[in-house]
């Protein structure tokens, strides 16, 4: 009987091990000593918001407006064959773009510059890249918490039509990272 429990505790173990490997991001959470903030990656490509260059440009509570630069960053493709991570490996910032977001503290919505317009961002739609973009209500959160040192969505959640179910905006791993 010891035998087979400990055999069960030790594939569960392993089971465990696996999925948390499966599911760990292959990006650095961080670079730059924390100035630069992971909100979007894919193909050996990250996007990197900077805190540093996070800019008020309206404070009227409840609402806000800040602009934060993102840097594209090209990780070392060698490095992943070898480690299947990118972690700890070589890296190059490419090329920067500034976005711009208004927010409404009261009803927790915001809205992104896009081409000379506004568009309001949709917390009921899932903004992984089979159905859109982390990036934006990431480097929303980034650009809030970089200027207020607060989070802005917190554990506010929307309906994932792809899961079915509530989810959270922004996962805890984003404010670890930003130390909040």
């Amino acid at each position: 009987m010891r035998m087979v429990v400990r055999a069960v505790v030790t594939a569960l173990l392993v089971m465990v091990s696996l999925s948390v490997m499966v599911f760990a991001n292959p990006y650095p959470a961080t670079l730059d000593d924390g100035n630069l903030v992971l909100v979007d990656g894919g193909m050996g490509v990250g996007q990197y918001a900077e805190r540093s260059s996070v800019a008020v440009e309206r404070y009227m509570p409840p609402e806000y407006q800040i602009a934060i630069a993102v840097y594209s960053v090209t990780f070392s493709e060698e490095y992943w064959r070898q480690h299947e991570t990118y972690v700890g490996g070589p890296y190059k910032i490419g090329q920067s773009l500034i976005l711009r977001f208004r927010y409404h503290w009261g009803r927790k919505t915001i809205a992104y510059e896009r081409s000379d317009n506004w568009a309001d961002w949709d917390v009921n739609r899932d903004y992984c890249h089979a159905d859109g973009q982390p990036l934006i209500p990431y480097a929303a959160e980034v650009a809030f918490v970089s200027a207020y040192n607060m989070r802005f969505f917190d554990d506010k959640t929307g309906y994932s039509p792809v899961l079915k179910r509530e989810r959270r905006i922004i996962d805890e791993s984003l404010y670890r990272a930003l130390g909040i």
